[in-house]
């Protein structure tokens, strides 16, 4: 039965909150109990015994009267069950303090409704959005905590780690993925693919291809044909792709799928159009490969942040169910709008980076998403060449995120993107690729592995590169 720090930490935040309500009143007899509740718990931090902590309060005349009361507590038998369901109880009163922290906000808004002392409708409408909205990150980030404590603590010996290893083989399944719809990079990068609960960063300049790679990883893991064991009914959707663009509106995100998809560009697109072609039919047989669809959705620049983007998986849920979900696609990062205002740019960017980590973790997804190179990549002509500090405004967006790809268009070849994995928490890092692409087809042909000529290593032999091996996966998805 665990007594974490945390568990102490949440029992006196519990206590200051309900100490902060004026409405209260606690019987003197009860705050002594309380008093010395709060002192227990501090000297728990500290790392002290219960034996020494009881031996230590025994001597204040404050809390002496409590000793019997806590000698008999230290002998008392409690079941699991019993000190599970206080520990439930507590955690919920812990919640509670997390989603009213902004009470006083909260009621201040809804009194202007009711005497309506607001100046104008527009404020009253913003003032009330941001409340909301930091109502639901506070309940987020509540949920977030406490699935983070529930698998942060762990004695090998001692405790029944049953739970996790469930949580590592569901994770670590290859059928959980969504793959990336490049061989190499599944393969030779990542663990199989896209990971639930973590967050994708393809980095680039203007024209390097970002909005084009997330499209890219969505059509081609959305119409690859189903190799694993699981089944599906004959137009039955399992496989959702949920692509948020804030860049490319709805008619150019759905060319922008058809064309990579039948190699067209988009003068051939439009003939075929204009020749009374059914792109759905097309479309849809590719999907039927799978029962998979994508659903798309448009919003302006800077007009949603991650909150919204939470209502829109909501809606996808509602229609489709959860599990259904293979992953979030935001066209993109720096196009987002914060939940909250701060004074610099680059410390909302970073909120908005955090924000999504939260999200991926919340609903068990990966979200994937594009960010903004600084001028130096339009000089590069080399994978090598590419690094982290060329992530602009906020490096933020580097520490919270899971996974980061830096872009380049070279400066001569526009059939060549020079790609360079800057950071990755499941798999290689520092792996340089070579992208061969069609941009009037808006395609991302190929991705290569590019060896580095300062590094000798397993993929290169002298001057020549050699074969690597074909990777296999066991049934967990590792290489």
């Amino acid at each position: 039965m665990k007594r974490t720090k945390a568990l102490y930490k949440e029992i006196l935040d519990v206590l200051h909150f309900s100490e902060k309500k004026e409405s209260l009143e606690i019987p003197v007899t009860v705050q002594s109990k309380v008093d010395c509740l709060k002192k227990i718990c501090q000297l728990f931090l500290e790392d002290r015994t219960i034996e020494n902590i009881i031996d230590s309060i025994s001597f204040s005349e404050n809390f002496k009267q409590h000793k019997d009361f806590l000698d008999a507590k230290m002998t008392e038998d409690i079941s699991e069950k019993n000190f599970q369901d206080s520990i439930k109880q507590i955690r919920l009163r812990t919640k509670i303090n997390t989603l009213f922290e902004n009470h006083d906000e909260l009621s201040d808004v809804l009194d202007s409704i009711k005497d309506g002392s607001f100046d104008s409708i527009d404020d009253l409408i913003e003032d009330y959005e941001i409340t909301i909205k930091r109502l639901y990150s506070n309940m987020m980030e509540s949920n977030r905590s406490l699935s983070i404590e529930a698998a942060a603590s762990l004695d090998l010996v001692k405790d029944d780690f049953t739970h996790v290893v469930d949580m590592i083989k569901k994770k670590y399944d290859r059928t959980n993925r969504t793959s990336t719809g490049f061989d190499y990079l599944d393969r030779g990068i990542m663990n199989g693919g896209y990971e639930p609960s973590r967050l994708y960063v393809y980095g680039g300049g203007s024209g390097a291809g970002k909005s084009t790679i997330l499209n890219n990883t969505i059509y081609k893991s959305a119409t690859a044909p189903i190799t694993t064991d699981v089944s599906f009914k004959q137009g039955e959707i399992n496989k959702v792709y949920v692509y948020v663009s804030l860049e490319n509106t709805i008619e150019e995100a759905l060319m922008r799928t058809y064309q990579p998809m039948f190699d067209r560009t988009s003068q051939q697109m439009l003939q075929e159009l204009g020749q009374g072609v059914d792109i759905k039919k097309l479309l849809m047989e590719q999907f039927a490969r799978n029962g998979s669809t994508i659903v798309m959705k448009y919003f302006p620049a800077m007009s949603i942040g991650p909150l919204d983007l939470m209502g829109v998986l909501d809606d996808v849920i509602d229609e489709y169910g959860k599990e259904s979900i293979a992953g979030l696609y935001i066209d993109y990062l720096d196009l987002l709008k914060t939940d909250t205002k701060y004074d610099l740019y680059r410390i909302e960017l970073g909120h908005i980076t955090l924000s999504l980590k939260t999200l991926a973790v919340e609903y068990n997804i990966p979200v994937i998403t594009g960010s903004q190179l600084t001028r130096n990549v339009y000089r590069v002509d080399d994978s090598h060449k590419l690094s982290l500090d060329m992530m602009s405004e906020s490096i933020k967006k580097v520490e919270h995120a899971d996974f980061v790809m830096l872009l380049a268009k070279d400066p001569v070849n526009d059939t060549i993107v020079h790609g360079k994995v800057g950071k990755n928490r499941s798999g290689k890092a520092n792996a340089s690729v070579d992208f061969k692409v069609n941009f009037e087809m808006f395609k991302f042909i190929s991705a290569d592995m590019k060896a580095n000529p300062e590094k000798r290593d397993a993929t290169t032999k002298g001057d020549k590169e050699c074969r690597v091996s074909p990777l296999t996966f066991d049934g967990l998805g590792n290489i």
